[in-house]
Formats: C-alpha cells, structure tokens, sequence
C-alpha cells in the first residue's frame, strides 16, 4: 500500500513540475496527464490502481471538453479512454 501512495505522490510531483502551455485548454491537461499515467503504468512491475487514476483524468477532460461545447473532442476522449480500458484489461488482468 505505501509503495502505491508513493508511487502516486512521485506521480503527481512530476507532473506538477513540468512547464504548461498557457493558453493549454484545461481538458487538454488532463488529456495529457491521463497519458502520462498510461505510459508510467508500463514501467512499473505493479500496474495496479493506474486504470482507475487514467478513467478519472479521461472523465474529467470529457465533461471539461463537453462543457466548452466541444463536442467532437470528447467522443475523441472517449474513444481513446475505451481503447486504453481494453488494452489494459487484455495486458493486466
């Protein structure tokens, strides 16, 4: 349990020094987290916990691409967020 609330914290810190596009839309930054969470699942021996961290971000970029009348770049989300449940569910579990 400590390794994963470590991982998690060495996640976020890493994530919160990186340089931001200013003018980044806010559901873009979440997109981009959400990715970063995918790819650090992979190099990890324990993928646990990671899907559930990349539903939350991929949920969050939906309703924020959704309420700037976004329309296509949530179905976008959506379609990226279902492959990434699949290939997890077919690699992890």
């Amino acid at each position: 349990m400590a390794a994963l609330i470590w991982g998690w914290a060495r996640r976020w810190l890493a994530w919160r020094a990186k340089p931001k596009t200013p003018d980044e839309p806010h559901y873009k930054k979440l997109e981009r987290r959400g990715e970063e969470i995918y790819d650090e699942m992979y190099e990890t021996s324990s993928p646990r916990g990671y899907l559930s961290e990349i539903k939350e971000c991929f949920a969050a970029a939906i309703a924020a691409a959704e309420s700037d009348g976004l329309t296509d770049e949530a179905r976008r989300l959506q379609a990226r967020l279902d492959h990434i449940v699949t290939v997890y569910r077919r690699q992890f579990t």
